[in-house]
């Protein structure tokens, strides 16, 4: 029985369920999306980070794997996904695909027409750079009139015994919400500078391919500065601990017209992609909090754990459990367009004329 399994941008964790079914008789496709990126107007940026970290990836993949087919982004793609994974199967036709759960409904959709046309059968695997499981969050949303993403959270807490104390929560509340609205006038100090990184041959070769097939993208890749390894995605979660996480909560809805990071962790893409798995950036925070000296505030911790326990959580169950019509959905029906003003920052609003 042949098999083969799919690797995306964003499927980089170490623990991916996929990889852990392969053996070095199968085949591993990873596959760099240039069509969604030229469907979307992403950031170069964003671009970047997802191709190099998933070449870097690739070197350490190949030390297991030998049977590895790698489709890279090129100039004017006139391909998409099933149309190669097509091409590879008429090649040397398989019987199983493995993957992890996609991150988008349509993907998703396209292989499952793909394994019936086929005859092949397709096995999804767990997403690992999530805690909990699209399953579970469907099995606690059925009987609810409203999805609120505070009542998740607790229930998250409660069955994962995160910040709880004698079945209760830590500090004798839920969320600290309340004393994490500090305006940046009463900052005390400077935010902490973030370090600067060299970029290595692998993440340069990428950002000149980004330039040169996507030159009317989003930004500008000037002053790259993001880990693109799960060594250096580490030492960023590291530096967020050591210096950021204290004041995190405090500030952490405080906007500085001179400061766009402040105490943020700028740890989303990391575990977007699987560079960083949420339970171990949850379970070292904690260990941090529980170091003496109580340097670490309660409000900081619980508020850096709601954001991946409990928004990050939230917001992709919310998806897969309204998917497709939730794309098509418009609960206050509005039908106007943005003017141009909330793209070229005219809007007399400086906040978001600044972003």
């Amino acid at each position: 029985m042949k098999r083969i399994g799919i690797i995306f941008p964003d499927d980089l964790a170490v623990n991916n369920k996929t990889l852990q079914q392969l053996n070095d008789e199968d085949t591993l496709l990873i596959y760099e999306p240039c069509d969604t990126f030229y469907q979307i107007n992403h950031h170069k940026q964003k671009i970047a980070f997802l191709i190099s970290a998933l070449r870097h990836w690739k070197e350490e993949l190949h030390k297991k794997y030998s049977n590895i087919i790698h489709i890279k982004i090129s100039k004017d793609h006139q391909t998409d996904f099933m149309s190669e994974l097509d091409k590879i199967y008429e090649a040397d036709r398989f019987d199983v695909i493995h993957i992890t759960q996609p991150s988008d409904h349509n993907t998703l959709t396209q292989l499952m027409f793909f394994v019936s046309k086929k005859n092949v059968t397709l096995q999804i695997h767990h997403d690992t750079k999530f805690i909990d499981s699209i399953e579970d969050f469907a099995e606690w949303s059925k009987d609810r009139k409203s999805l609120v993403q505070e009542y998740y959270y607790r229930w998250l807490r409660k069955k994962y015994d995160l910040l709880m104390e004698d079945g209760k929560p830590l500090g004798g509340k839920w969320n600290f919400d309340k004393e994490n609205q500090q305006s940046i006038s009463k900052l005390k100090q400077a935010p902490p500078k973030r370090k600067q990184y060299s970029q290595d041959s692998i993440t340069i070769e990428t950002m000149v391919d980004v330039e040169n097939f996507f030159p009317n993208s989003l930004g500008s890749l000037e002053q790259f500065n993001w880990a693109v390894t799960h060594e250096s995605a580490r030492e960023r979660l590291r530096f967020f601990l050591d210096e950021c996480l204290c004041l995190f909560g405090t500030f952490q809805d405080a906007i500085d017209q001179n400061d766009s990071i402040l105490f943020h962790s700028l740890l989303a893409p990391y575990l977007n992609s699987g560079l960083l798995d949420p339970m171990e950036c949850i379970v070292d925070a904690i260990s941090e909090y529980k170091k003496p000296g109580e340097r670490i505030p309660l409000n900081s911790l619980e508020g850096f754990v709601r954001q991946i326990l409990g928004w990050r959580e939230f917001i992709r169950g919310v998806y897969w459990d309204n998917m497709p019509q939730y794309k098509e959905s418009n609960f206050w029906s509005h039908e106007k367009n943005l003017t141009n003003s909330w793209y070229d920052g005219t809007t007399g609003i400086p906040p978001l004329d600044d972003a």
